[in-house]
């Protein structure tokens, strides 16, 4: 055989050699550094070290969190902050809930549970609701801790949608705690009408009913007689009334662009057996 071409095919099987050796050589480079990352995200130096949690009070957040491994020691790289989420907004006490990874080693937990407050009687029994109407998990037989709202004609299905239950709600939540005691609230004719200090409150329709209730606990530090009504239809207006008498009652909207209602209308049409609407 020709030197010449024993030569060349020698040069050609050194040079394959070199090209195999190379690949070779590159894919363990890259088996160390994918070796190495994940050696890293599986680290203590990326795993959790600390689970920081606010808002837990009455829900079982915590336990949904270590049933979902958001725990101490876990890789960061295993969490699913919205999967956690979706659990943790299925437990019936929590409105909302934020699953945050703070790298490289810790975990922020926040959560918005429902607070009842206030006792609801709706077509289906009572039940504790919060702010928005939704049941909130408990007895289901009121007790004096909380005030009573009485809806028996609405069904469940149109609680959490009602501005009678939303209004309600409203009106409880800026009273002061001293104002609730035995404090309950019925509708008739449309009409918000409760019981507070063991008076009746006339408080119309279920508009600005935080309005009315902070009308309300002004016109409670007033010397009021035992029998009075007091109304709270227009809160800016409020009128004490005594049992039994039919006064004009300033309605909602009804002030003008000077701010006068119709108060001055309600103490000539009453007489003198109602007293003067008061300011809060």
């Amino acid at each position: 055989m020709d030197p010449r071409l024993l030569e060349r095919r020698k040069i050609v099987a050194e040079d394959s050699a070199k090209r195999n050796v190379g690949r070779l050589l590159k894919f363990m480079v890259m088996m160390i550094i994918l070796g190495s990352l994940v050696w890293l995200a599986f680290s203590p130096w990326l795993s959790v070290s600390q689970v920081r949690t606010a808002g837990i009070v009455s829900s079982r957040a915590n336990e949904t969190l270590a049933a979902n491994r958001v725990v101490a020691g876990t890789p960061m790289i295993m969490l699913r902050p919205e999967a956690v989420e979706q659990v943790l907004e299925s437990d019936p006490w929590i409105r909302s809930a934020r699953v945050h990874r703070q790298w490289p080693d810790e975990v922020i937990v926040r959560v918005d549970e429902r607070v009842p407050v206030a006792w609801f009687q709706t077509a289906g029994g009572w039940a504790r609701r919060d702010i928005e109407g939704v049941v909130v998990p408990g007895p289901s037989s009121p007790d004096d801790t909380m005030p009573w709202i009485r809806l028996p004609w609405l069904d469940d299905d149109d609680t959490e949608s009602s501005l009678f239950v939303r209004g309600a709600a409203e009106f409880v939540v800026s009273l002061p705690d001293s104002a609730h005691s035995d404090l309950t609230m019925r509708v008739e004719d449309g009409e918000w009408w409760a019981v507070v200090d063991g008076y009746q409150v006339r408080l119309g329709r279920p508009v600005e009913m935080a309005a009315k209730a902070r009308s309300l606990f002004v016109l409670l530090q007033e010397s009021l007689a035992e029998d009075s009504i007091l109304v709270l239809i227009a809160p800016t207006h409020p009128a004490v009334q005594p049992a039994g008498v039919l006064a004009v009652i300033p309605q909602e909207g009804d002030e003008n662009q000077d701010g006068e209602g119709s108060a001055e209308a309600e103490q000539s049409d009453s007489g003198d057996s109602a007293t003067n609407a008061t300011e809060p």
